[in-house]
């Protein structure tokens, strides 16, 4: 099973893994990561594409396959959950064999898609190119008018692996770094830092489960090393700025199958009011100002967006995830846009909060489903930048293992090299202007419009004030200087005699930012390779 040669988008770029489905063999890219049935994409599905933009990572003809097996039929259409955004497909379930070098699994359950499009917020009706390989489930088969397997599960129950369980990371297709998965076990190099272990969700009669789920604190924006892009080197506060409808810490997904940031509104408007970006309504998503000399600086340097989440699920420890802006610097293309154009990953949502592909380029997650009675855990951490280690070290996960350990490398020399530190302005107080993002560079939301008109509307009563007392001051000081040459008159009869406040110079709207960082996050298993060897991989 190793990565694929080609990258996918409209939103990407993004890494696939290349599997076998059905005997003969019909190969197709698969985005990894899901749970319960996979997703593959039939021939059907250019029935309506001109040009079929799905055909790029191949589709599968049940017809042909000397392996597979019904399950349901195709029903009416559906809302779908490996879209983007909201969507409907035509769908049904089936059996097939799934293969990659000399690994066969029979009867792996799967989802087959005849017809799907996903609508974002304007209106335009756009496919989907990439299916979904599944790494399991909290049960250690799929049991529906049969038993069906999982890959991961099947291998382990027959001895190849040491574990129903996996690690990820998916890397990133423009910054160079090789994506990793491993069945089984886990690349420790991927794993830096602290790690955050949590329970995932179980298995219900009301809730398939299987989701990833942890607590989410806060977002903010860091710089590792060199000069900063803006006025401060470390900013905390945006996941709830301006919103106190929400309360954190609040529970988000951790997704590999969807692509972009699924937050608040007030959220994504708190991080990109730091951006160059302007909010495409049509999209739902914020586009890259490239003209702008400050979308270089952000997004060349070693700036980067941090995410906290409660570690362990304890009140008292937290985790961070640090995802460098070069990451978020991605590419939107047909058939989204007309031609190729950077954007800034955040989608707002009013619900079902999720980070996907987007943060996972820069996050190593891992899944040990135990024997698939709900009672595994999966695993959070920081993964390194594009100088990964090149010579993978291999970590099996028992069934019993509740914790995994992670490597001592340090995350900013993983990125050594990649990115460009601004000069350092770090005995100054301020940015030069060559590198500070100024409120004239960033969209603002509506709040924040408002704010600036009632700003406006104080200054200018403020004004005014001003030149009444000065007129006032002016006339008694007049009269004081009267009665001061009148010998018959006592000078403070008329006189104005105050001790007024000292007023400093401060900046306006600007809280003092704190200095110091949030809590940081400082059987053999089967390794997915290209054939002909006789080891299975999942890393390049």
């Amino acid at each position: 099973m190793p990565w694929s040669e080609n990258i996918y988008g409209p939103d990407g770029p993004w890494h696939a893994v290349s599997v076998n489905i059905g005997i003969p063999r019909q190969a197709v890219d698969l985005y990894p990561g899901g749970r319960w049935s996979g997703t593959i994409l039939t021939s059907s599905v250019c029935d309506k594409q001109t040009p079929c933009y799905s055909k790029k990572a191949g589709l599968y003809n049940q017809s042909v396959s000397d392996t597979a097996g019904d399950i349901t039929d195709f029903g009416s259409p559906g809302g779908f959950t490996i879209t983007n955004v909201a969507g409907s497909a035509v769908t049904k379930t089936l059996h097939d064999t799934v293969n990659w070098g000399s690994i066969k699994v029979p009867n792996v359950s799967l989802t087959a898609v005849e017809s799907v499009h996903q609508t974002y917020p304007g209106g335009q009706k756009i496919p989907v190119e990439v299916g979904v390989l599944s790494l399991g489930s909290p049960q250690i088969s799929h049991v529906d008018y049969g038993t069906w397997m999982f890959i991961p599960g099947y291998l382990w129950t027959v001895g190849e692996i040491p574990s129903y369980s996996y690690g990820l990371h998916i890397g990133s297709a423009s910054q160079n770094i090789p994506g990793s998965l491993y069945l089984g076990g886990y690349d420790q190099n991927r794993v830096l830092g602290d790690i955050s272990t949590q329970s995932f969700i179980s298995f219900s009669s009301a809730e398939p489960g299987g989701q990833l789920m942890i607590d989410m604190t806060d977002i903010g924006l860091g710089v590792a090393t060199g000069g900063s892009p803006w006025n401060f080197t470390m900013k905390d506060g945006l996941l709830t700025q301006s919103n106190s409808s929400i309360l954190a810490p609040f529970s988000v997904e951790v997704n590999p199958v969807k692509p972009y940031l699924y937050l608040p509104q007030s959220t994504c408007d708190a991080i990109t009011s730091h951006l160059p970006v302007t909010f495409n309504q049509s999209l739902g998503l914020y586009l890259w100002d490239t003209d702008s000399s400050h979308y270089q600086a952000i997004t060349s340097s070693p700036a980067y967006l941090w995410f906290m989440f409660l570690k362990d699920t304890q009140n008292n420890q937290n985790i961070t995830i640090k995802v460098p802006f070069a990451l978020l610097n991605l590419t939107l293309e047909a058939p989204l846009v007309e031609q190729s154009t950077p954007y800034f990953p955040c989608y707002p949502v009013n619900d079902t909060y999720t980070i996907g592909r987007a943060f996972l380029q820069a996050a190593f997650i891992s899944v040990n489903w135990a024997t698939g009675d709900s009672d595994g855990r999966w695993f959070l951490a920081q993964a390194p930048g594009p100088a990964v280690a090149s010579t993978a070290s291999i970590q099996p996960i028992a069934v019993e293992d509740k914790s995994i350990s992670g490597s001592t490398s340090s995350w900013e020399n993983s990125w050594e090299g990649r990115w460009t530190p601004l000069p350092d302005d770090s005995n100054s107080n301020t940015t030069s202007n060559s590198t500070l993002v100024s409120d004239s560079d960033s969209p603002l939301s509506i709040g924040a419009k408002a704010g600036i008109g009632v700003g406006c509307a104080v200054a200018g009563l403020v004004l005014i004030g001003a030149v009444f007392w000065i007129l006032v001051l002016r006339r008694r000081r007049a009269a004081v200087e009267k009665a001061a040459n009148d010998p018959n008159k006592n000078a403070f009869d008329n006189g104005f005699v105050q001790r007024r406040p000292q007023y400093y110079p401060h900046e306006l709207g600007v809280r003092p930012e704190d200095s110091v960082m949030p809590s940081e996050a400082h059987g053999v298993p089967i390794r997915l390779r290209n054939p002909p060897d006789e080891h299975v991989e999942m890393s390049t």
